[in-house]
């Protein structure tokens, strides 16, 4: 019995405090977006993807505190599916949740593939060895966290702590250097030849979205927080609100410094940063860069896992999916979710593997922005820590703008939506007609 306490209190201690939850919340957020994607983000539009970066922010921000909202009703992992679940019953639950774990798969070999691309950059000697780099992060991320959440917990805040060094830095003398930058700022609208403005505006921001998705990855951790229906909503909020101001400094600094030679840079925040400091810059770049990015692989290797055992804890997938080991750790998901991710890195790039995780997360935004107003009617007497303002206008507008975005990019992501609904929804009736048999035995 004692022992049984002794390991009760060990694993509450593993778990992240509300500071250590918001450092987690800017590490799953701060990535390779922000470092491998600042030609996609300038060649659309110019300066004037600063406007853009600007609104995407603000749709961020909007989805954000309908996660920090709907995350006080629960202390346990799950995100949009848990979400999804009490508001609209176990179909819709299922669906939000089995795409949701693809998806955050798919998101995991992205940055995977992201990490070795910004490898190779680093130490141009690996160059052509993108497939055993993203392979093999993959693979010793995923014994790492079969060690147990303590390990990966200690690794991913030094990470953050370490990659914010260099960020914070480039951020600050975008405020000294901005001022000598301006006229790379002129005109501000540079379209690009043969493309309308709001089919730029859609792909640019797709593109900046990149760089923010990882915002609701606490949520889906939720029941790796001490005290998650307080920590959460904080974590989300205060994460995002920093990550946001060193984006636009990240950009801002970015254009001020290159201008248009941002389309001919192989590293454009490092090569931004030489014209800061000189030589040393790119090499703290260039480092923060690879540290913060193996930062965000060992994020997602906690929570993807998570995901696919959060779903399987509801009895909503096979029980062994959630099974953990004597350290905690949900063994067979681990081993799931890190087989497909590699399967992915063989066949698919970098942008391509982006882009894809991109459009589909807005399937899991927009059920949780549904579902504030929905647990707001159900639970009406529910005390919260926070609560989205405005009534029902944030949820709505940002259930409108998520539409569009999706629209925007390639109007058939919904046909691609609906096939992937087929897909999931196939897979929940088999595993109900599986769990009455069982029930009948």
């Amino acid at each position: 019995m004692d022992s049984e306490k002794i390991s009760a209190k060990e694993r509450e201690e593993a778990k992240f405090s509300l500071g250590a939850a918001t450092l987690y919340g800017i590490n799953a957020v701060i990535g390779s977006g922000i470092f491998l994607l600042p030609q996609d983000i300038y060649k659309g539009l110019g300066p004037a993807s600063i406007a853009v970066l600007l609104g995407t922010a603000i749709l961020t921000i909007m989805l954000a505190v309908c996660f920090a909202e709907v995350s006080g009703y629960f202390g346990k992992n799950g995100g949009a599916f848990q979400y999804s679940k009490r508001a609209f019953g176990d179909y819709i639950g299922f669906n939000v949740g089995f795409l949701g774990w693809t998806v955050t798969i798919f998101a995991w070999a992205a940055m995977a593939a992201g990490f070795a691309k910004m490898f190779i950059i680093t130490f141009p000697s690996f160059e052509g060895q993108n497939i055993p780099l993203s392979i093999g992060l993959v693979i010793l991320l995923s014994l790492m966290n079969i060690a147990g959440l303590k390990t990966s917990k200690i690794f991913t805040i030094t990470a953050t702590i370490a990659k914010l060094i260099p960020i914070v830095a480039f951020s600050l003398c975008t405020l000294f250097f901005i001022k000598n930058g301006l006229p790379n700022f002129r005109p501000f609208l540079q379209l690009e030849p043969g493309t309308n403005l709001l089919g730029a505006i859609s792909n640019t921001a797709v593109y900046i979205f990149y760089g923010f998705i990882g915002f609701e990855t606490l949520s889906i951790v939720a029941g790796e927080m001490r005290d998650p229906e307080k920590n959460v909503p904080r974590a989300i909020l205060g994460s995002i609100s920093v990550v946001s101001i060193l984006y636009m400094l990240i950009i801002g600094g970015t254009i001020a410094m290159l201008g248009s030679t941002i389309m001919t840079s192989n590293a454009p925040v490092q090569d931004a940063f030489v014209k800061m400091i000189g030589p040393a810059g790119a090499w703290m770049v260039s480092i923060g860069a690879l540290i913060s990015i193996t930062g965000l692989n060992m994020g997602e290797s906690i929570m993807v896992p998570r995901y696919g055992a959060a779903i399987a804890d509801e009895g909503l997938l096979p029980a062994a999916i959630a099974k953990k080991n004597k350290n905690g750790a949900p063994l067979v998901a681990i081993f799931i979710s890190s087989a497909i991710a590699i399967i992915l890195l063989l066949t698919g790039s970098f942008r391509d593997l982006a882009t894809f995780s991109v459009v589909f997360r807005f399937f899991q935004y927009i059920p949780t922005a549904l579902a504030v107003m929905k647990l707001r009617k159900d639970q009406p007497d529910a005390k919260l820590i926070f609560r989205v303002p405005f009534g029902p206008l944030i949820p709505i507008l940002a259930v409108i703008v998520s539409l569009l975005m999706i629209w925007g990019e390639n109007p058939m992501n919904f046909v691609y939506g609906l096939i992937g609904v087929v897909i999931s929804s196939a897979v929940y009736f088999i595993m109900k007609g599986l769990n009455k048999k069982t029930l009948k035995n």
